[in-house]
């Protein structure tokens, strides 16, 4: 009985806590508690219309290039996919790409920074080196130390390969780098934000050990590819995705793999997640027979973030926005672990918007400055805990711009991300 008086009668709250939604016998009835106003809504069209054309905050690209003065090593995340590729057609129509996501995305709430438009070497596409060498040459400008490239490999078939494959050829692209598994489910998430609609499987059948090792082992000789106590650096995203057994087998094979190529093993690492306890999350690296764990804010890190109730204009929106500059202000990315090698992480700004805005989207907004006191804060603390070889900080991300999350310069900022990056750096050092 009482659950079928759920099913006539329910109450819930959307994901922000903004809406109350009603379920009366089988109808929605959705009602806005934060009561926007028509002055809210002219003040937000105006907003939509002209927040473009505001240049007050945009930074111009600096004459001068970061001098290597601190023993910390920046590494931003590198996503591939800004190429055409069969699976992308095949699923999504001919020329989609991330593009496609971040140029239709529009402001939730007057003061929401949408859509993030790319300048210097704009709507770009990997299918050459040309547009990597630009990057590198911004990157290292500014003080970024390495790309951490996100690899797609589901049993021997690869996904996104080709900007990794021109990179590895292409010598005069001198810029450190590893790889970063992403080793999930292919879903929809991408075109539509259909994450429960798998289009490649991740799992770990016979013989992949020794298929992966073949794949990956070029990359890990090459000179530029990043190593730690002569250990080739390789992030796995979810250790905890296949069977405990499989995995290990997994890891021990991978060892020994490179072993026999000359390495001590290699470097493994995986980001600290929502679900574990950070107080023993040693546990993790035991289980794991990982070396290290590091920050992938926001994932993980949601917890240390509170919310703000803004008013979202759009009433099918379905997501969240969080206080980062209350985070920043409490440096609340400080926190109590036992974990013998945490790598710290930041972001410049965090907007998945363009890819879930109807389907959990979550918005960190952010600013250069307040930016800037957090890398230059974990910057710090990366010198004082670990020695030169080890002293990583990782940057969320490079050019995620469907996520909102570049450093690469935008018609808002500019290079002020960029900028902030190499003041943090330089001004650490001192």
């Amino acid at each position: 009985m009482k659950n079928f008086i759920k099913k006539l009668f329910s109450i819930t709250s959307s994901y922000d806590k903004r809406y109350r939604i009603i379920y009366l016998l089988g109808l929605k009835f959705c009602f806005d508690k934060l009561k926007i106003t028509a002055k809210d809504k002219e003040k937000y069209l105006d907003y939509a219309l002209n927040h473009n054309l505001d240049k007050s905050e945009f930074v111009p690209e600096s004459k001068e290039t970061y001098k290597n003065n601190s023993s910390v090593k920046l590494i931003s995340w590198y996503l591939p996919q800004f190429h055409d590729f069969n699976e992308n057609v095949k699923w999504f129509g001919k020329g989609f790409s991330e593009w496609t996501n971040t140029s239709k995305t529009v402001p939730q709430y007057t003061g929401h920074w949408q859509p993030h438009i790319p300048i210097d070497v704009g709507f770009y596409n990997l299918e050459t080196t040309s547009v990597m060498k630009r990057q590198i040459e911004l990157a290292k400008q500014y003080g970024i130390y390495g790309f951490g490239f996100y690899y797609y490999w589901f049993s021997g078939k690869k996904l996104m390969e080709k900007p990794i494959q021109n990179f590895l050829a292409d010598k005069s692209l001198d810029m450190p780098f590893f790889f970063f598994w992403a080793n999930e489910h292919w879903t929809k998430l991408w075109g539509d934000g259909q994450m429960n609609k798998i289009l490649f499987r991740q799992e770990l059948l016979d013989g992949d050990d020794e298929k992966f090792m073949t794949d990956i082992l070029p990359y890990m000789k090459d000179e530029r590819y990043i190593k730690i106590n002569n250990k080739p650096v390789l992030v796995i995203y979810h250790t905890e995705i296949y069977e405990y057994e499989r995995y290990i087998k997994f890891i021990n094979k991978i060892n020994e793999i490179a072993k026999q190529n000359g390495f001590n093993g290699i470097y493994l690492m995986t980001p600290i997640r929502a679900e574990m306890d950070k107080n023993h999350s040693n546990n993790v690296l035991d289980k794991y027979r990982l070396d290290a764990l590091f920050e992938f804010v926001p994932m993980g890190c949601k917890d240390l973030f509170t919310r703000i109730p803004a008013k979202i204009m759009n009433k099918s929106f379905d997501g969240a926005v969080f206080n980062v500059e209350k985070f920043i202000k409490n440096k609340s990315y400080f926190y109590n672990t036992d974990c013998k090698k945490l790598y710290k992480g930041c972001f410049p700004v965090w907007d998945n918007t363009a890819r879930k805005c109807y389907n959990g989207a979550s918005i960190f907004p952010n600013t250069p400055h307040n930016y800037k006191i957090w890398l230059k804060d974990i910057i710090k603390w990366t010198k004082e805990k670990y020695s030169e070889d080890e002293q990583f900080v990782f940057i969320n991300a490079w050019n995620e711009w469907a996520e909102g999350a570049h450093l690469e310069p935008d018609n808002k900022y500019g290079y002020a991300y960029l900028q902030a990056t190499k003041e943090a750096l330089e001004e650490s050092s001192l």
